[in-house]
């Protein structure tokens, strides 16, 4: 029970840790989930976590760097090939040699072959907590890809060239001829095993659907094996389990389906269960590192025989050194070639350089890595300095994560500082537009298609009015406040017509009424006060406890309505005599809108005149068509409703990236509400 309360209090934290950084969101999840593991480590627990080296490798780096692999994008990679190679490959290996002798000439009390193992563990870079940086970092899409692929092609190069430096200080044999021929082999050994038995899954998994076994949940399993066993494999024969998970991610990557309903079912299962996975242990491995701490700062702290000062300039000289030879290497493979061509008047991009220096976080393989240093050597004695080394390899990392959050941001905020330009905004605009359409389309079934094509015609529409805007954003600013103003006058206008129409006899009580809760939440929203997720649940508890504390006035409301919609024709009858009613109104506010048009005023009225035209032509083409409709506009308002929820999460999500301002989430979100009230508002009146 012990380790299950563990494991239970580790993914309690891991939680912890995105909910903290939903109200810090400068502070990076790895810093904030590293200090949760360290108060877990402190907390009176009668279960103390140990790992084996062994099992760390095959339980993290194994599905991290296959995920990694799979959903890497192939053009890009493809792309920027010799740079990924060149800091994949080169940079690692340089910083193998140069980090192993200066640690060993630092530290004479960390063998060579030992230097080297802590270089090859800190050589890898970490994509994952770049991407877990504060929201605020936005970086150049193309130094995005060129981080991935280097991070995950150079996981596989520094974690074998940190297999052979252990191997070296465990056995303490060592050739350098051996070692080149030893590594060909390994290193295309696992290239060629993850190939192989990727082609074996695939045409496994084919024969299988051959005999009909087309259950989602044994394709997902096969899926979540898939890396444990490559990579046990791979080291079974010998070979580069690491390579081998790397290449059969990749070739997963290739992959081409025929995309029948199976297929789309298992796509969106796998995207949801592998975000869940990779979610979990990529927060595991930096709560561990936060457990491990204490331990390892305390050994060192009074057993290393070295004081407490030098061990924390080892970690910021390493730690500088690393970033120095990553911006040296940046800059000589980009000015070298260019002088080569004769193109030397140019000069490098340093903003791109320092931003592409600075990104080399170092994070969960790093890690990994460290904590998967043998206990002993070969002839059972002590591994030397092992807890210097990993002390040294988890200070680089909170160093690297540090410097990473507290510079990025200013260097990106040149970036972000664009967010208020007009192009900026038109941008954003659509993209919220467009990342709503691409949601929705993968979300189509034959129940829904219909409905859902309708409401993606409907952003569509929004898409091409927004590009056919106007640059001036300052007029376009001024035309929106006027409008905003005069859709409150419609707003007083219907609300005036509808007490006439009422008084003269011409439109019900109870319609009237119906209709007049639409026309305040109409106002609600145009005045910015429309229906947040706070707002709905004031809305829900003041219907509750009307529901409490007048519950005969509640059960006689009900009562009435239910008799209304049971008796099918007064239904009909009310809900048509609602539509007269709009219908009037829009005649009335069409009459209004043309008596003060004018020269002065065309670009902010002839807008609300069209609009107030289409709401008139959709009332008389939906009269006497209820039943007809009444199925299909209940799967269009469910898609619309989960339009509007993946709208807003995007509104936030650009918000808390630092994408776009404050006043234009502000100005995204009314409109929102705007939309909801138009899309929802019949639900007040039926």
């Amino acid at each position: 029970m012990e380790i299950f309360y563990y494991v239970l209090i580790m993914l309690a934290a891991i939680l912890i840790s995105n909910v903290v950084n939903r109200f810090i969101p400068f502070v990076s999840i790895p810093l904030i989930q590293i200090g949760l593991g360290v108060i877990v480590a402190v907390l009176p627990l009668a279960f103390e976590l140990k790992l084996n080296p062994e099992l760390f490798l095959v339980l993290f780096i194994a599905p991290l760097l296959f995920n990694d692999g799979k959903r890497t994008d192939r053009q890009a990679l493809w792309n920027l090939r010799a740079p990924i190679l060149m800091l994949a490959l080169g940079l690692v290996f340089v910083t193998v040699l140069v980090i192993g002798y200066f640690v060993n000439w630092m530290i004479p009390t960390i063998p060579l072959a030992a230097a080297f193992a802590l270089a090859a563990a800190l050589a890898p870079t970490d994509a994952v907590a770049v991407g877990s940086l504060s929201g605020r970092i936005d970086l150049p899409k193309k130094i995005t890809h060129l981080l991935e692929g280097e991070a995950l092609m150079n996981d596989a190069s520094g974690l074998v060239a940190f297999q052979f430096a252990i191997a070296a200080m465990v056995t303490g044999v060592f050739s350098i001829w051996n070692a080149s021929v030893s590594f060909i082999v390994i290193a295309v050994g696992g290239i060629i095993c993850g190939l192989a038995l990727t082609f074996i899954k695939f045409r496994f998994l084919k024969w299988i659907r051959k005999l009909g076994m087309e259950d989602v949940t044994l394709h997902m399993l096969i899926q979540i094996l898939t890396p444990f066993v490559i990579y046990l494999v791979a080291e079974e024969l010998h070979v580069s389990g690491i390579l081998a998970v790397v290449a059969a991610g990749i070739m997963h990557a290739f992959e081409k389906r025929k995309m029948d309903p199976m297929t789309v079912k298992l796509n969106v299962v796998s995207q949801g269960t592998w975000s869940v996975i990779i979610f979990v242990l990529n927060g595991l491995v930096f709560i561990i590192l936060g457990t491990q701490l204490p331990d390892i700062i305390q050994v060192v702290w009074q057993n290393s025989g070295v004081s407490n000062w030098q061990v924390v300039g080892y970690v910021l000289l390493i730690t500088f050194s690393l970033i120095g030879i990553r911006f040296l290497w940046i800059h000589l493979s980009w000015l070298i070639p260019q002088l080569m061509k004769g193109k030397d008047s140019s000069k490098p991009n340093m903003r791109a350089t320092v931003l592409t220096s600075l990104s080399g976080v170092r994070g969960a393989v790093t890690l990994a890595s460290a904590l998967s240093i043998p206990f002993v050597l070969a002839d059972g004695s002590p591994f030397p300095q092992r807890s210097l080394i990993i002390c040294i390899a988890s200070g680089v990392i909170l160093c690297s994560l540090i410097i990473a959050t507290a510079i990025l941001p200013i260097l990106a905020r040149k970036d972000e500082s664009k967010s208020d330009s007009p192009r900026a905004e038109k941008s954003m605009k659509l993209s919220v537009c467009r990342h709503v359409v691409e949601q929705l389309s993968k979300e189509i079934t034959s129940e829904n298609k219909v409905a859902t094509q309708v409401v993606m015609d409907d952003y569509r529409g929004r898409m091409r009015a927004i590009q056919k805007e106007d640059i001036d954003m300052s007029r376009q600013r001024e035309i929106d406040k006027e409008q905003q103003a005069l859709r409150l006058q419609i707003v007083q206008w219907e609300k005036e017509n509808t007490d006439l129409l009422v008084s003269q006899g011409e439109a019900g009580k109870q319609a009237a009424s119906r209709y007049h809760n639409y026309l305040d939440s109409m106002e609600k929203a145009l005045s910015g006060r429309g229906k947040s997720r706070s707002g709905l649940m004031r809305m829900m508890f003041k219907r509750l406890t009307r529901q409490v504390l007048h519950p005969k006035q509640w059960q006689k409301a009900k009562v009435r309505m239910d008799e209304i919609k049971q008796n099918k024709e007064q239904y009909e009858a009310m809900f048509q005599e609602i539509r007269d009613l709009r219908e009037k109104n829009a005649s009335v506010v069409k009459a209004k809108l043309v008596d003060m048009l004018d020269e002065t005023n065309q670009a902010v009225i002839w807008p609300l005149i069209n609009e107030n035209k289409r709401i008139l032509e959709q009332l008389k083409q939906d009269r006497g068509s209820i039943k007809s409709r009444e199925s299909f506009e209940q799967a269009k308002k469910d898609v619309q409703l989960q339009a509007i929820q993946i709208e807003r999460d995007v509104i936030q999500n650009l918000f808390e990236q630092g994408k776009i301002s404050r006043d234009l989430t502000r100005e995204l979100r009314q409109n929102l509400n705007l939309y909801e009230t138009y899309y929802f508002g019949s639900e007040e009146l039926a």
